[in-house]
């Protein structure tokens, strides 16, 4: 079986998706699959990436691979394959972009639909849904950028007014991060209005859509789902150790920041799969999602989807389902079996 691995492009979280390529590479069966890792530079033009895929272990978030071919025609090029994995974290990728045009032209891939990638994508709009839906998330407000005004409910802010309002709603410390981006870039712990008044432009940077959430003293727990034949398998509960969990602990650190798995009565280890599993059918997920969550006493809340999680050496989706007896391998074989039967 053909399957190209695409990986890099635009997105801020550019590196990281170099990083799950390179490890999902290195853990697919080479017996059972001919491998083509496909890299897309940060003009999202195409490349072979010429190395055996033998050879091929894993890339540290940062490095970039060498030796590359122009593709010229890209997508036609794409039509050779049986499937297209789709690694391609935030932009281009988990926002249903390349899927659209997959789908459009008849080429089998990975990932989540174009829908429920481009609606889980925007954490504003997947609070709102989810909140009609009776799924708890943080409070929150948000404020949208146009022109030099910053849109707020039905009124026209200043910047100083944005910055007023923010802080009428808000204890210190809260937290500030764009709508729509991954892997914690962009998100900022604010402690006083210093740090409110400096970081608030670096979101803007990201998004036009800025969300502001009150932060919580709870723990923060991970559930993943997968889909295999057709039916949806949660996880066990990780913990996340850290006070933080910005990019640095996710992807750098080489403290242990996690916890599986977690400690937790049975019962709370339940409602904290259902409500995943739930999350998943109401925003039409497919293949594989993770939830990440807060505990506050006995009441969850969604911190946020991903429909493409991580899945370098060192995320926690892959680290979940092995305590689960799924080795990395044979995840990735249950992906792919679905994506090529959906």
């Amino acid at each position: 079986m053909k399957i190209a691995i695409l990986f890099g492009s635009s997105s801020n979280e550019h590196e990281v998706s170099i990083a799950s390529a390179t490890s999902i590479i290195s853990n697919l069966d080479k017996r059972k699959y001919t491998i083509t890792p496909i890299y897309l530079d940060k003009t999202n033009l195409f490349y072979l990436w010429n190395k055996p895929v033998e050879e091929i272990t894993s890339l540290e978030v940062g490095e970039l691979p060498t030796n590359l071919t122009p593709i010229k025609e890209p997508f036609t090029y794409l039509k050779q394959f049986d499937l297209v994995w789709i690694a391609i974290h935030g932009k281009n990728g988990e926002d249903g972009l390349l899927a659209s045009i997959f789908e459009f032209l008849n080429i089998k891939y990975l990932s989540n639909k174009p829908r429920p990638s481009l609606v889980t994508m925007d954490k504003i709009l997947t609070k709102i849904i989810l909140e009609h839906n009776n799924i708890k998330t943080m409070p929150f407000i948000y404020f949208t950028k146009y022109n030099n005004e910053y849109i707020y409910e039905d009124k026209s802010l200043t910047k100083k007014e944005m910055l007023t309002t923010i802080i009428s709603n808000f204890n210190y410390p809260f937290y500030i991060k764009p709508s729509n981006s991954g892997s914690s870039l962009g998100v900022f712990k604010i402690s006083n209005y210093e740090e409110l008044e400096s970081k608030i432009p670096l979101v803007f940077n990201i998004d036009n859509r800025l969300l502001v959430e009150a932060a919580s003293s709870g723990r923060e727990l991970e559930c993943a789902i997968l889909e295999t034949n057709h039916q949806l398998i949660a996880s066990p509960i990780g913990e996340v150790n850290s006070s933080f969990y910005d990019f640095f602990a996710k992807y750098q650190s080489k403290d242990n920041n996690t916890i599986i798995p977690a400690s937790l009565s049975p019962n709370l280890t339940t409602k904290i799969q259902n409500t995943a599993l739930k999350i998943f059918q109401i925003l039409e997920c497919h293949g594989y999602s993770r939830c990440d969550f807060f505990l506050i006493g006995d009441e969850i809340y969604l911190n946020e989807i991903n429909t493409i999680p991580g899945f370098t050496k060192t995320s926690m989706y892959p680290k979940l389902f092995a305590e689960k007896n799924i080795s990395y391998s044979n995840l990735l074989d249950k992906l792919i079996t679905e994506a090529l039967n959906s």
